[in-house]
């Protein structure tokens, strides 16, 4: 288990692959981005994209997870406070795999008769050939043991 005082400034981690599928961005797009562009070939096939691509709120959430597999679940981390700076790059092509990479950003100290303090982190995901997909800045509670 590592805490916040264990964690580093540019710490960086690299974390994934996990693949994703087109019958992975059906599934979740039936049920929670309805758009054409996602879940219709024959209107993505005449979109700017020319095929169905994967959405941004999944692949928000598949670097959510890939970040608690490789990461977070070897912390303290009691929550997080805020997500800033969320942006996709590019589409997400299927199928592909994601990888996440995690960078320690800022640290700020626990506050008065706080046992956690805040750990900012970027997120940068990329896919099977290495171009970035989407990037965010996290700001993670980190337990400090006490």
């Amino acid at each position: 288990m590592r805490y916040f005082a264990d964690l580093q400034l540019d710490e960086t981690h690299t974390l994934g692959p996990r693949e994703i599928t087109e019958a992975d961005s059906l599934r979740f797009c039936q049920e929670f981005d309805r758009l054409p562009i996602h879940l219709d070939l024959g209107y993505a096939s005449q979109s700017l994209y020319g095929e169905l691509i994967a959405s941004g709120l999944h692949t928000l959430s598949l670097t959510a997870s890939i970040v608690v597999d490789g990461f977070l679940k070897h912390t303290s981390m009691i929550g997080a406070s805020g997500m800033e700076h969320v942006r996709w790059h590019r589409p997400v092509t299927l199928p592909t795999k994601l990888s996440v990479k995690v960078t320690i950003l800022n640290k700020s100290p626990p506050q008065p008769g706080k046992a956690f303090g805040v750990v900012s982190c970027k997120l940068e995901t990329t896919d099977r050939n290495g171009h970035r997909v989407m990037t965010a800045t996290v700001n993670y509670l980190m337990g400090t043991g006490e």
